[in-house]
């Protein structure tokens, strides 16, 4: 792997299976893909993220103040972090996580660093492959 694109065809191939599938968003570092959640995918009994449900429902079946992306930042040394989980629309900050009812999915967030590209693309491989 030699390449930005080589990276980007890898992660494009491995959440290709995603529903609905993220989409490339920054094809230049950090690379970014950002996708839609389902409404029935976020427990408004519980609210965890203290959601505004008639606001939510306004945009069609998916969540409008929230979204999933998978980012991947190399740092100047070479290195790499990796992030992949739900971020506030408006604001662009993380959440932990979804929901807490394990009847529902928590898309938890993941950030782990890596030295290299290899790291990193072995870590995706056994995480999505």
């Amino acid at each position: 792997m030699n390449t930005n694109q080589d990276l980007i065809d890898l992660i494009e191939t491995l959440i290709s299976n995603f529903d609905p599938t993220p989409l490339l968003v920054n094809e230049e570092f950090p690379l970014r893909w950002e996708s839609n959640i389902f409404i029935e995918d976020y427990d408004f009994s519980e609210n965890y993220l203290d959601l505004d449900q008639g606001d939510e429902r306004s945009g069609g079946k998916f969540l409008k103040s929230v979204g999933t992306a998978i980012e991947v930042v190399r740092e100047e040394d070479g290195s790499y972090e990796y992030w992949d989980g739900i971020f506030m629309i408006e604001s662009h900050a993380w959440c932990t996580k979804l929901n807490s009812d394990p009847n529902f999915p928590s898309f938890s967030l993941i950030n782990q660093k890596f030295k290299n590209l290899k790291e990193l693309t072995d870590f995706l491989v056994e995480l999505y492959g």
